[in-house]
């Protein structure tokens, strides 16, 4: 019997510092059958002359989808890469890489693992998504959080589309992805925050979400870094109460998540049960409600986040009206 095929997606904008670490870590895995697809989003560094090294080193294995698109951020490069791995190649599963992380060299092979057993058991019809832990490490790779979700206070468990429409617990990096799941979430509309996000949401109501409780990969911070991981703290949350700024960006975000969910209202409506269309109209309106008509959706719809802190400031600031 023939192993999966992988397809590891790659994005890459001005990541010359850190590429080579990330994609010898890919090659140095465990299982091999994979091809590592990469996209650059405009580059002004060395970044595409490394990838082009790499690709005429590895021939079957690395290719640069040299198109000159330039999608403009993560999250569209990502879903562009989605859909030339759904359009022009066979892949059995998909993987997502960061361009500046190193992998755990058992990353592929303990994540397929579970993929092949889950699906087993549910079948490979349905859409599955599988996630890991991370070990958070600074710009030269020294630990500094052994687990990614302790760190940032986040319970895996929190993975149901009431959840997940306050709070993303999935890392795009950690990702695998059957077919099914690839098919249902293209194309991935404006509206969504993050691929990772928008996979998470649609995932989890028209399939499952396992995830593993083991780190598979080195999550370097560092000051480039598009987004990152936060230590969550008692005072963290007192500075986001009382500062404007703090508060500005929290509403911001805040009502991306609307927007987030009426998008994917709109993409899913017809395959969509009752419930979950009531929950998404609840979500989408509550900006509109009075502070108890608020307190009253978040408890009936669960809309909480991950951990006590998280949800003491969302309803601080649902109650105090900062997001009407």
């Amino acid at each position: 019997m023939d192993k999966p095929l992988i397809g590891i997606l790659m994005a890459t904008y001005n990541g010359e510092k850190f590429i080579k670490e990330q994609i010898e870590s890919i090659l140095d895995q465990t299982y091999k059958n994979w091809k590592l697809i990469i996209h650059d989003d405009g580059s002004t560094d060395s970044t595409v002359d490394m990838i082009k090294e790499y690709a005429k080193k590895h021939l079957y294995r690395i290719i640069f989808i040299d198109d000159g698109i330039k999608c403009g951020g993560a999250k569209e490069n990502f879903a562009h890469l989605m859909q030339i791995a759904k359009d022009k190649f066979n892949f059995d599963y998909i993987m997502f890489s960061d361009q500046d992380d190193v992998w755990l060299p058992n990353k592929i092979e303990i994540t397929l693992n579970k993929m092949l057993n889950v699906e087993h058991e549910v079948g490979k019809d349905k859409p599955i998504l599988i996630h890991t832990d991370l070990k958070v490490v600074d710009e030269h790779l020294n630990v500094i959080a052994e687990s990614f979700w302790k760190y940032q206070k986040i319970n895996p468990r929190d993975n149901t589309l009431n959840r997940l429409l306050c709070q993303n617990v999935v890392t795009g990096c950690t990702v695998l992805i059957n077919k099914p799941a690839l098919d249902i979430t293209l194309p991935i509309p404006d509206g969504a925050i993050l691929h990772d996000w928008w996979i998470a949401l649609v995932v989890a109501t028209f399939g499952e979400i396992f995830y593993i409780p083991r780190a598979t990969i080195l999550y370097r911070q560092h000051l480039s870094n598009e987004t990152g991981a936060k230590n969550w703290n008692f005072i963290s949350i007192i500075k986001k109460i009382f500062k404007k700024k703090e508060i500005e960006e929290i509403k911001k975000n805040y009502l991306a998540t609307i927007e987030q969910a009426k998008s994917f209202l709109k993409k899913y409506n017809n395959n969509l049960f009752s419930y979950h269309k009531e929950m998404l109209n609840a979500y989408i309106e509550l900006p509109k409600f009075n502070s108890l008509t608020k307190l009253y959706y978040i408890q009936r719809y669960g809309f909480y986040k991950s951990g006590k802190l998280r949800n003491l400031g969302w309803i601080i600031f649902q109650a105090l009206k900062f997001f009407k």
